[in-house]
């Protein structure tokens, strides 16, 4: 190699040098103002330039000066966008009820400005979309809670199965427990209607007057029975008869 040649190629590798240095000017910016994502794709751009001229030049040190700074930037970004997902799938993990609903939207909605506020810079658009078919479903969740103790048993309880149909709630489980709660207290104003009107119903016309499975009714039965002032005294199996409490 020629002495002209000699000098071209380490003039290119300086040049290459200086804008591998600008780079890493540039991601330490970035850095510095926590914008983790933009870090990475000025790293990624770096790490294609040293991949690019690698085969022509001894990059080595680069390469690993780079890499070293990219798995450091990419295990904060991941830290950062992880808090957001951490406290999501808590409040997933939260026990609702109709009394505590309120307070877990509040909650919700704190996480949700934060997520809208950081929505680009964390990579949050699927927990963006999470939320708002949380937001979705908890708004169904109020009309069923405002109506199921005013309307007729068939009505509310076509309502919540139309609810569970139409939406997964099984991604949501803290949802699909409260429904059940819901549905649970909707047979309980049923069960103490009974009582009011009847000493005792076969399991039969019970079943009839809910449209619910005997075998099915049968499990119901055993959640009430041990309910604090419960409608029903005792449920006899040999005759399939249920005997209700009398409070007044």
């Amino acid at each position: 190699m020629t002495f002209n040649n000699n000098f071209v190629v380490y003039k290119q590798k300086k040049e290459l040098l200086k804008e591998l240095s600008i780079y890493q000017s540039l991601v330490l910016k970035k850095i510095d103002i926590e914008d983790f994502k933009s870090a990475l794709s000025k790293i990624d751009s770096a790490l294609t330039l040293i991949d690019e001229f690698q085969s022509s030049f001894d990059l080595k040190t680069e390469l690993e000066e780079f890499n070293g700074i990219r798995q450091k930037v990419q295990i904060e970004f991941d830290n950062r966008r992880n808090i957001y997902l951490r406290r999501y799938n808590n409040l997933l993990k939260e026990t609702l009820t109709e009394k505590n609903l309120e307070a877990f939207l509040k909650l919700l909605a704190m996480l949700k400005n934060e997520v809208d506020d950081n929505l680009n810079k964390y990579n949050l658009h699927e927990l963006q979309d999470n939320i708002i078919t949380y937001f979705t479903l908890i708004k169904k969740i109020y009309t069923i809670l405002s109506s199921y103790k005013v309307l007729n048993y068939n009505d509310s309880s076509v309502k919540i199965l139309e609810f569970v149909k139409e939406f997964k709630v099984k991604n949501y489980p803290n949802l699909k427990g409260l429904l059940s709660n819901i549905y649970q207290n909707l047979l309980l104003i049923q069960f103490n209607t009974m009582s009011e009107n009847y000493d005792k119903l076969s399991l039969q016309e019970i079943s009839e007057k809910l449209s619910i499975a005997p075998d099915r009714l049968e499990d119901i039965i055993d959640l009430i029975i041990d309910k604090q002032k419960s409608p029903i005294k005792k449920y006899t199996k040999y005759n399939n008869e249920l005997t209700f409490n009398k409070y007044y």
